[in-house]
């Protein structure tokens, strides 16, 4: 596996602060942020405003506008680790961080991925990296 184009591949599709993370030889952590432009953060404020019912600002926040952003995130990350998966013949499990309402504007990532004859645990990996 060669994780030098893995990064590199991450890079190229637009994920920022990419690092990967060492842990075991045949398996390849990285650690990166998607980066919400102004559309996605604008469509997120719409949808909160259009069905949000004057319960108080945590629930504008909790339940409607960071909810939205964490799932265009993940729909677009999920998108970029098949690609990633099918171009090196990996097996890849990614997992995302709840967003914060004063720092929303990037979603942090943790991808796991290794040769396709490499086994992994996705809870086991985080455990042992505490993450």
């Amino acid at each position: 596996m060669n994780t030098k184009r893995i990064y590199e591949f991450l890079e190229k599709q637009g994920l920022d602060e990419i690092d990967q993370i060492e842990y075991k030889e045949k398996i390849a952590v990285f650690n990166f942020v998607y980066t919400f432009d102004d559309a996605e953060i604008e469509a997120a404020k719409e949808y909160a405003n259009e069905n949000y019912e004057d319960k108080g600002e945590d629930v504008w926040y909790d339940e409607y506008f960071l909810p939205y952003l964490v799932d265009i995130a993940v729909d677009n990350v999920r998108d970029i680790v098949e690609d990633l998966a099918e171009e090196f013949d990996l097996n890849v499990d990614f997992v995302t961080y709840e967003l914060d309402r004063n720092f929303f504007e990037q979603c942090e990532f943790v991808l796991i991925a290794s040769d396709k004859d490499v086994n992994f645990d996705t809870d086991k990996v985080l455990d042992d990296l505490d993450l």
